[in-house]
Protein backbone atom coordinates (compact mmCIF):
# COMPACT_ATOMS: atom_id res chain seq x y z
CA UNK A 1 0.00 0.00 0.00
CA UNK A 2 0.95 3.52 -0.64
CA UNK A 3 2.30 5.55 2.25
CA UNK A 4 -0.60 7.96 1.70
CA UNK A 5 -3.39 4.80 1.94
CA UNK A 6 -1.51 3.58 4.98
CA UNK A 7 -1.04 7.04 6.97
CA UNK A 8 -4.66 6.82 6.95
CA UNK A 9 -5.76 3.12 6.98
CA UNK A 10 -2.69 3.30 10.05
CA UNK A 11 -4.94 5.56 12.26
CA UNK A 12 -8.40 3.32 11.74
CA UNK A 13 -7.85 0.43 10.08
CA UNK A 14 -6.61 -1.46 13.30
CA UNK A 15 -9.22 -0.51 15.53
CA UNK A 16 -11.46 -2.12 12.89
CA UNK A 17 -11.36 -5.53 15.42
CA UNK A 18 -13.28 -4.05 17.76
CA UNK A 19 -16.74 -4.52 15.86
CA UNK A 20 -17.98 -6.56 18.71
CA UNK A 21 -19.17 -3.63 20.46
CA UNK A 22 -23.17 -4.34 21.38
CA UNK A 23 -23.47 -1.95 24.12
CA UNK A 24 -27.08 0.44 24.40
CA UNK A 25 -28.32 3.37 25.76
CA UNK A 26 -31.29 4.21 27.62
CA UNK A 27 -32.31 7.77 26.07
CA UNK A 28 -33.31 8.18 22.50
CA UNK A 29 -31.70 11.15 20.55
CA UNK A 30 -33.85 13.09 18.33
CA UNK A 31 -33.20 12.59 14.81
CA UNK A 32 -34.12 15.03 11.35
CA UNK A 33 -37.94 14.11 10.96
CA UNK A 34 -38.35 10.11 9.88
CA UNK A 35 -41.29 8.23 9.93
CA UNK A 36 -39.05 5.40 10.65
CA UNK A 37 -38.54 6.78 14.09
CA UNK A 38 -42.14 6.07 15.79
CA UNK A 39 -42.56 2.82 17.53
CA UNK A 40 -43.42 0.39 15.48
CA UNK A 41 -43.78 -2.29 18.61
CA UNK A 42 -41.42 -4.52 17.10
CA UNK A 43 -38.03 -5.22 18.53
CA UNK A 44 -34.90 -3.36 16.99
CA UNK A 45 -33.02 -5.75 14.34
CA UNK A 46 -36.91 -7.41 13.50
CA UNK A 47 -38.16 -7.04 10.13
CA UNK A 48 -41.04 -4.81 11.00
CA UNK A 49 -38.37 -2.79 12.48
CA UNK A 50 -35.52 -2.55 10.00
CA UNK A 51 -37.05 -3.80 6.27
CA UNK A 52 -34.77 -4.15 3.49
CA UNK A 53 -34.51 -0.46 2.17
CA UNK A 54 -35.83 -1.46 -1.62
CA UNK A 55 -37.44 -4.69 -2.82
CA UNK A 56 -36.33 -2.96 -6.42
CA UNK A 57 -32.61 -2.20 -5.37
CA UNK A 58 -30.92 -2.32 -8.49
CA UNK A 59 -28.56 -4.93 -7.41
CA UNK A 60 -28.41 -6.53 -3.61
CA UNK A 61 -25.25 -7.60 -1.70
CA UNK A 62 -25.20 -9.35 1.72
CA UNK A 63 -25.09 -7.83 5.15
CA UNK A 64 -21.86 -6.22 5.55
CA UNK A 65 -21.02 -8.51 8.12
CA UNK A 66 -21.19 -11.70 5.55
CA UNK A 67 -17.91 -10.13 4.09
CA UNK A 68 -19.57 -10.82 0.87
CA UNK A 69 -17.65 -10.08 -2.35
CA UNK A 70 -19.68 -7.03 -3.65
CA UNK A 71 -16.78 -6.01 -5.39
CA UNK A 72 -16.88 -8.51 -8.22
CA UNK A 73 -19.96 -7.48 -8.66
CA UNK A 74 -20.18 -4.73 -11.85
CA UNK A 75 -21.32 -1.48 -10.26
CA UNK A 76 -24.25 -0.13 -11.63
CA UNK A 77 -24.09 1.82 -14.78
CA UNK A 78 -23.27 5.51 -14.39
CA UNK A 79 -25.07 8.41 -13.32
CA UNK A 80 -27.08 6.55 -10.81
CA UNK A 81 -30.56 7.85 -10.56
CA UNK A 82 -30.98 10.71 -8.49
CA UNK A 83 -31.03 10.40 -4.42
CA UNK A 84 -34.06 10.17 -2.58
CA UNK A 85 -35.16 12.56 0.68
CA UNK A 86 -37.65 9.91 1.50
CA UNK A 87 -36.78 8.59 5.00
CA UNK A 88 -35.77 5.11 5.09
CA UNK A 89 -38.08 3.45 7.36
CA UNK A 90 -34.65 1.82 8.77
CA UNK A 91 -34.05 5.31 10.50
CA UNK A 92 -34.83 3.49 13.80
CA UNK A 93 -31.99 0.62 13.68
CA UNK A 94 -29.50 3.22 11.90
CA UNK A 95 -29.62 5.73 15.15
CA UNK A 96 -29.54 2.54 17.24
CA UNK A 97 -26.38 1.75 15.90
CA UNK A 98 -24.92 5.50 16.05
CA UNK A 99 -26.09 5.33 19.79
CA UNK A 100 -24.56 1.94 20.57
CA UNK A 101 -20.85 2.95 19.07
CA UNK A 102 -20.97 6.50 20.89
CA UNK A 103 -22.39 5.24 24.46
CA UNK A 104 -18.75 2.48 24.05
CA UNK A 105 -16.49 5.55 23.39
CA UNK A 106 -18.06 8.27 25.52
CA UNK A 107 -15.57 6.54 28.15
CA UNK A 108 -12.72 7.26 25.77
CA UNK A 109 -13.08 10.96 25.43
CA UNK A 110 -16.29 10.44 22.34
CA UNK A 111 -18.57 13.99 22.88
CA UNK A 112 -20.83 13.67 19.56
CA UNK A 113 -21.37 12.29 16.60
CA UNK A 114 -23.80 12.82 13.54
CA UNK A 115 -24.20 10.76 10.66
CA UNK A 116 -26.20 10.05 7.28
CA UNK A 117 -26.91 7.93 5.22
CA UNK A 118 -28.72 8.39 1.25
CA UNK A 119 -29.84 6.15 -1.03
CA UNK A 120 -31.87 6.41 -4.23
CA UNK A 121 -34.71 4.67 -1.96
CA UNK A 122 -34.46 7.26 0.62
CA UNK A 123 -32.09 8.83 3.09
CA UNK A 124 -31.34 9.04 6.84
CA UNK A 125 -29.72 11.77 9.18
CA UNK A 126 -29.20 11.42 13.01
CA UNK A 127 -27.14 12.85 15.99
CA UNK A 128 -25.75 11.32 19.49
CA UNK A 129 -24.32 13.46 22.46
CA UNK A 130 -22.77 16.90 22.67
CA UNK A 131 -20.26 19.46 20.71
CA UNK A 132 -17.25 20.58 22.55
CA UNK A 133 -19.01 22.97 24.77
CA UNK A 134 -21.61 20.66 25.85
CA UNK A 135 -24.09 21.79 23.54
CA UNK A 136 -26.30 18.83 22.26
CA UNK A 137 -25.62 18.39 18.90
CA UNK A 138 -28.43 18.07 16.17
CA UNK A 139 -27.99 16.19 12.88
CA UNK A 140 -27.39 19.91 10.94
CA UNK A 141 -24.62 20.61 13.44
CA UNK A 142 -21.36 22.20 11.22
CA UNK A 143 -18.07 20.14 12.04
CA UNK A 144 -14.83 20.23 9.57
CA UNK A 145 -14.50 17.79 7.07
CA UNK A 146 -10.47 18.07 7.06
CA UNK A 147 -8.97 16.26 4.27
CA UNK A 148 -12.05 14.68 2.68
CA UNK A 149 -11.52 18.24 1.15
CA UNK A 150 -9.56 16.33 -1.53
CA UNK A 151 -12.25 14.57 -2.86
CA UNK A 152 -13.78 18.82 -3.73
CA UNK A 153 -10.36 19.82 -5.13
CA UNK A 154 -9.88 16.44 -7.21
CA UNK A 155 -13.54 16.95 -8.42
CA UNK A 156 -12.57 19.64 -9.77
CA UNK A 157 -9.45 19.55 -11.25
CA UNK A 158 -11.08 16.54 -13.27
CA UNK A 159 -13.68 19.03 -14.26
CA UNK A 160 -11.15 21.40 -15.52
CA UNK A 161 -9.46 18.79 -17.12
CA UNK A 162 -12.88 17.32 -18.95
CA UNK A 163 -12.22 20.67 -20.94
CA UNK A 164 -8.70 20.18 -21.87
CA UNK A 165 -8.14 23.24 -19.55
CA UNK A 166 -5.74 21.07 -17.74
CA UNK A 167 -3.47 18.17 -18.59
CA UNK A 168 -3.00 15.66 -15.82
CA UNK A 169 0.34 14.01 -16.85
CA UNK A 170 1.45 17.59 -17.84
CA UNK A 171 4.05 19.11 -15.11
CA UNK A 172 2.21 21.08 -12.71
CA UNK A 173 5.21 23.40 -13.64
CA UNK A 174 3.28 24.33 -16.90
CA UNK A 175 0.78 26.19 -15.47
CA UNK A 176 1.93 27.26 -12.29
CA UNK A 177 5.40 28.56 -11.20
CA UNK A 178 5.50 27.69 -7.26
CA UNK A 179 8.99 27.91 -4.86
CA UNK A 180 7.89 24.49 -3.23
CA UNK A 181 8.61 22.73 -6.78
CA UNK A 182 12.41 23.47 -6.60
CA UNK A 183 12.98 22.26 -9.25
CA UNK A 184 11.11 18.74 -9.21
CA UNK A 185 8.47 18.09 -11.78
CA UNK A 186 5.52 16.65 -10.54
CA UNK A 187 2.74 16.49 -13.00
CA UNK A 188 -0.64 17.44 -11.96
CA UNK A 189 -1.89 13.67 -11.57
CA UNK A 190 0.35 12.90 -8.68
CA UNK A 191 -0.51 15.33 -6.94
CA UNK A 192 -3.81 14.13 -6.86
CA UNK A 193 -2.65 10.86 -6.01
CA UNK A 194 -0.18 11.72 -3.47
CA UNK A 195 2.73 10.70 -5.44
CA UNK A 196 4.09 13.83 -6.23
CA UNK A 197 7.05 13.43 -3.44
CA UNK A 198 6.77 17.19 -2.21
CA UNK A 199 7.28 18.29 1.64
CA UNK A 200 4.11 18.68 3.81
CA UNK A 201 3.60 21.90 4.89
CA UNK A 202 1.67 20.59 7.62
CA UNK A 203 4.17 20.89 10.23
CA UNK A 204 4.71 21.12 13.77
CA UNK A 205 5.75 24.77 13.38
CA UNK A 206 3.00 25.39 11.40
CA UNK A 207 0.61 24.10 13.89
CA UNK A 208 2.20 26.74 16.52
CA UNK A 209 2.03 29.33 14.56
CA UNK A 210 -1.68 28.60 13.81
CA UNK A 211 -2.65 28.40 17.32
CA UNK A 212 -0.49 31.83 18.12
CA UNK A 213 -3.52 33.24 16.51
CA UNK A 214 -6.97 31.79 15.88
CA UNK A 215 -8.85 34.16 14.13
CA UNK A 216 -5.65 35.22 11.93
CA UNK A 217 -6.51 34.24 7.89
CA UNK A 218 -3.79 32.83 6.09
CA UNK A 219 -2.98 32.20 2.14
CA UNK A 220 -2.14 29.43 0.68
CA UNK A 221 1.52 30.82 -0.09
CA UNK A 222 1.93 31.07 3.18
CA UNK A 223 0.67 28.19 4.30
CA UNK A 224 2.93 26.53 1.84
CA UNK A 225 6.24 28.20 3.40
CA UNK A 226 6.28 25.90 6.21
CA UNK A 227 6.90 23.58 3.80
CA UNK A 228 9.96 24.95 2.22
CA UNK A 229 12.57 24.19 4.92
CA UNK A 230 11.33 20.48 4.72
CA UNK A 231 13.70 17.84 3.27
CA UNK A 232 11.75 16.78 0.41
CA UNK A 233 8.67 13.72 1.44
CA UNK A 234 11.06 11.00 0.56
CA UNK A 235 9.16 8.02 -1.52
CA UNK A 236 6.96 9.61 -4.26
CA UNK A 237 3.67 8.08 -2.53
CA UNK A 238 4.31 9.64 0.72
CA UNK A 239 1.39 12.29 1.98
CA UNK A 240 1.64 15.31 1.51
CA UNK A 241 -1.18 17.89 2.16
CA UNK A 242 0.88 20.77 0.02
CA UNK A 243 -0.24 18.58 -3.23
CA UNK A 244 -3.49 19.87 -2.78
CA UNK A 245 -2.94 23.60 -1.29
CA UNK A 246 -1.03 23.69 -5.19
CA UNK A 247 -3.60 22.63 -6.45
CA UNK A 248 -6.12 24.74 -5.43
CA UNK A 249 -3.64 27.75 -6.16
CA UNK A 250 -3.55 25.79 -10.02
CA UNK A 251 -7.29 26.10 -9.92
CA UNK A 252 -7.69 29.47 -9.49
CA UNK A 253 -4.78 30.25 -11.87
CA UNK A 254 -7.10 28.39 -14.61
CA UNK A 255 -9.93 29.71 -13.58
CA UNK A 256 -9.53 33.01 -12.78
CA UNK A 257 -11.53 32.60 -9.79
CA UNK A 258 -10.71 32.13 -5.83
CA UNK A 259 -10.61 28.73 -5.07
CA UNK A 260 -14.01 28.87 -2.91
CA UNK A 261 -15.92 30.43 -6.22
CA UNK A 262 -14.67 28.04 -8.55
CA UNK A 263 -15.86 25.06 -6.67
CA UNK A 264 -19.36 26.35 -5.67
CA UNK A 265 -19.93 27.54 -9.52
CA UNK A 266 -18.93 24.25 -10.81
CA UNK A 267 -19.72 21.44 -8.25
CA UNK A 268 -21.49 22.57 -5.06
CA UNK A 269 -24.28 24.53 -7.03
CA UNK A 270 -26.32 21.26 -7.54
CA UNK A 271 -25.90 19.92 -3.86
CA UNK A 272 -29.37 21.87 -2.90
CA UNK A 273 -27.91 23.98 -0.40
CA UNK A 274 -25.64 25.51 1.87
CA UNK A 275 -24.18 23.24 4.15
CA UNK A 276 -21.01 22.50 2.42
CA UNK A 277 -18.92 25.73 2.47
CA UNK A 278 -15.36 26.53 1.88
CA UNK A 279 -13.41 28.24 4.57
CA UNK A 280 -13.13 30.77 5.33
CA UNK A 281 -14.35 32.29 2.06
CA UNK A 282 -17.10 31.12 3.17
CA UNK A 283 -18.64 31.41 6.98
CA UNK A 284 -20.40 27.98 7.78
CA UNK A 285 -24.02 28.44 8.60
CA UNK A 286 -25.23 27.58 12.10
CA UNK A 287 -25.28 25.24 13.96
CA UNK A 288 -21.59 25.23 14.83
CA UNK A 289 -20.19 22.09 16.53
CA UNK A 290 -17.42 23.43 19.03
CA UNK A 291 -14.80 21.23 18.49
CA UNK A 292 -13.15 18.96 21.03
CA UNK A 293 -11.35 21.04 23.81
CA UNK A 294 -8.90 18.05 24.33
CA UNK A 295 -7.34 18.51 21.36
CA UNK A 296 -6.53 22.12 23.25
CA UNK A 297 -8.06 24.60 19.95
CA UNK A 298 -9.32 28.31 20.53
CA UNK A 299 -12.13 28.26 18.71
CA UNK A 300 -13.02 31.47 17.35
CA UNK A 301 -17.16 30.25 16.92
CA UNK A 302 -17.19 31.64 13.22
CA UNK A 303 -15.28 28.75 11.84
CA UNK A 304 -14.13 25.45 12.26
CA UNK A 305 -12.61 24.75 14.40
CA UNK A 306 -11.19 28.32 14.22
CA UNK A 307 -10.05 30.94 11.06
CA UNK A 308 -6.57 30.41 11.43
CA UNK A 309 -6.67 26.23 11.08
CA UNK A 310 -9.60 26.68 8.72
CA UNK A 311 -7.45 29.09 5.95
CA UNK A 312 -4.48 27.46 6.34
CA UNK A 313 -6.20 24.31 5.52
CA UNK A 314 -7.87 25.87 2.13
CA UNK A 315 -8.38 23.46 -1.00
CA UNK A 316 -6.57 20.52 1.12
CA UNK A 317 -8.52 20.46 4.62
CA UNK A 318 -10.56 23.32 4.73
CA UNK A 319 -14.24 22.36 3.93
CA UNK A 320 -16.61 22.43 6.58
CA UNK A 321 -20.16 20.40 6.06
CA UNK A 322 -22.99 19.02 8.10
CA UNK A 323 -23.93 15.06 7.99
CA UNK A 324 -26.47 15.28 4.95
CA UNK A 325 -24.78 17.32 2.86
CA UNK A 326 -21.31 15.37 3.18
CA UNK A 327 -23.58 11.94 2.65
CA UNK A 328 -25.05 13.99 -0.84
CA UNK A 329 -22.01 15.44 -2.04
CA UNK A 330 -20.34 11.16 -1.92
CA UNK A 331 -23.54 10.36 -3.80
CA UNK A 332 -23.15 12.91 -6.40
CA UNK A 333 -19.95 12.65 -6.82
CA UNK A 334 -18.99 8.53 -6.95
CA UNK A 335 -22.69 8.07 -8.78
CA UNK A 336 -21.73 10.22 -11.79
CA UNK A 337 -23.75 13.62 -11.08
CA UNK A 338 -20.72 15.68 -10.82
CA UNK A 339 -18.12 14.66 -13.75
CA UNK A 340 -18.52 12.37 -16.58
CA UNK A 341 -18.73 8.46 -16.15
CA UNK A 342 -14.64 8.41 -17.52
CA UNK A 343 -14.33 11.15 -15.12
CA UNK A 344 -15.90 9.31 -12.02
CA UNK A 345 -14.11 6.16 -12.59
CA UNK A 346 -11.12 7.93 -12.95
CA UNK A 347 -11.13 8.80 -9.57
CA UNK A 348 -11.09 5.72 -7.78
CA UNK A 349 -8.79 3.84 -10.41
CA UNK A 350 -6.12 3.16 -8.60
CA UNK A 351 -2.94 4.95 -9.06
CA UNK A 352 -0.58 3.46 -5.76
CA UNK A 353 -1.85 0.64 -4.19
CA UNK A 354 -5.02 2.28 -1.94
CA UNK A 355 -5.68 5.47 -3.58
CA UNK A 356 -6.53 6.45 -6.80
CA UNK A 357 -7.14 11.02 -7.34
CA UNK A 358 -8.75 12.18 -4.57
CA UNK A 359 -10.26 8.94 -3.08
CA UNK A 360 -9.13 6.37 -1.06
CA UNK A 361 -9.91 2.73 -2.20
CA UNK A 362 -10.87 1.03 1.18
CA UNK A 363 -11.15 -2.37 -0.52
CA UNK A 364 -8.98 -2.82 -3.36
CA UNK A 365 -7.23 -6.01 -2.53
CA UNK A 366 -3.79 -4.41 -1.47
CA UNK A 367 -2.12 -5.89 1.34
CA UNK A 368 -3.17 -3.61 3.92
CA UNK A 369 -6.93 -3.16 2.75
CA UNK A 370 -9.01 -2.20 5.99
CA UNK A 371 -9.06 -5.57 8.60
CA UNK A 372 -12.86 -5.68 9.20
CA UNK A 373 -14.58 -8.52 7.67
CA UNK A 374 -17.56 -6.36 7.30
CA UNK A 375 -16.09 -3.45 5.56
CA UNK A 376 -14.29 -6.24 3.54
CA UNK A 377 -15.06 -7.03 -0.16
CA UNK A 378 -17.99 -4.53 -0.68
CA UNK A 379 -15.80 -2.41 -2.85
CA UNK A 380 -16.29 1.15 -0.52
CA UNK A 381 -14.11 4.21 -1.72
CA UNK A 382 -14.32 8.03 -0.43
CA UNK A 383 -12.09 9.81 1.97
CA UNK A 384 -10.99 10.06 5.69
CA UNK A 385 -10.46 13.53 7.34
CA UNK A 386 -8.51 12.90 10.29
CA UNK A 387 -5.91 15.60 10.46
CA UNK A 388 -7.95 18.29 11.65
CA UNK A 389 -7.60 18.74 15.31
CA UNK A 390 -11.14 18.94 17.31
CA UNK A 391 -13.45 16.96 14.62
CA UNK A 392 -12.88 13.57 12.61
CA UNK A 393 -14.86 12.35 9.84
CA UNK A 394 -15.04 10.11 6.93
CA UNK A 395 -17.28 9.67 3.86
CA UNK A 396 -17.75 6.16 2.49
CA UNK A 397 -19.74 5.77 -0.80
CA UNK A 398 -20.76 1.75 -2.02
CA UNK A 399 -21.02 2.26 -5.07
CA UNK A 400 -22.42 -1.82 -6.12
CA UNK A 401 -25.45 -0.57 -3.70
CA UNK A 402 -25.93 3.27 -4.35
CA UNK A 403 -25.05 4.46 -0.48
CA UNK A 404 -23.03 7.28 0.73
CA UNK A 405 -22.95 6.98 4.33
CA UNK A 406 -21.06 10.31 6.53
CA UNK A 407 -19.52 10.29 9.98
CA UNK A 408 -18.73 13.60 11.95
CA UNK A 409 -17.36 13.54 14.75
CA UNK A 410 -16.09 15.94 17.78
CA UNK A 411 -13.63 13.64 19.63
CA UNK A 412 -10.28 13.29 20.46
CA UNK A 413 -8.45 12.39 17.11
CA UNK A 414 -6.83 8.73 18.07
CA UNK A 415 -10.66 8.13 19.36
CA UNK A 416 -12.71 9.60 16.08
CA UNK A 417 -10.18 7.70 14.04
CA UNK A 418 -11.17 4.63 15.82
CA UNK A 419 -14.39 4.54 16.41
CA UNK A 420 -15.49 5.83 12.64
CA UNK A 421 -15.20 2.88 10.21
CA UNK A 422 -17.04 0.78 13.64
CA UNK A 423 -20.20 3.15 13.14
CA UNK A 424 -19.94 2.92 9.23
CA UNK A 425 -19.79 -1.15 9.88
CA UNK A 426 -23.05 -1.04 11.85
CA UNK A 427 -24.81 1.75 9.48
CA UNK A 428 -24.43 -0.29 6.60
CA UNK A 429 -25.49 -3.50 8.82
CA UNK A 430 -28.60 -1.57 9.64
CA UNK A 431 -28.95 -1.20 6.13
CA UNK A 432 -29.31 -4.77 5.43
CA UNK A 433 -30.58 -6.24 7.84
Amino acid sequence: MSRAGTRWLAAIGAALLLTACTTTVDHAVPTRASTADTDTGAPLGSAAASPPISAHAPTSIAPAGSGAGASTTTPPVLPWPPPSDTPLPQGQALQAAVQRIAAVAAAAGMRGVTAAVLTPQGSWAGAVGVDGDGVPLAPEAMMSIAEVTNTVTAAEVMFLAKDGRIDLDAPLSNYLNHPLLGGREPTVRQLLSHTSGLPDYDTHDLMTALRADPTRSWTADQALSYAASVPPAGPADTLSMSDYLLLGLLIEKITGLGYAAAVQRDLLAGNGDDRIVVQDAQQPPTPLAAPNPADGLVPDRHFLPNRAIASAGGAATGIAADAAALARWGYRLYGGQVLSPAGTTALSTPVTDGYGLGTLIVDDGGPQALPDYRLGGIGAIGHPGLLVPGYQATLLVVPHDQISVSVLTVAPSEVGATEIPIIIADILDALHT
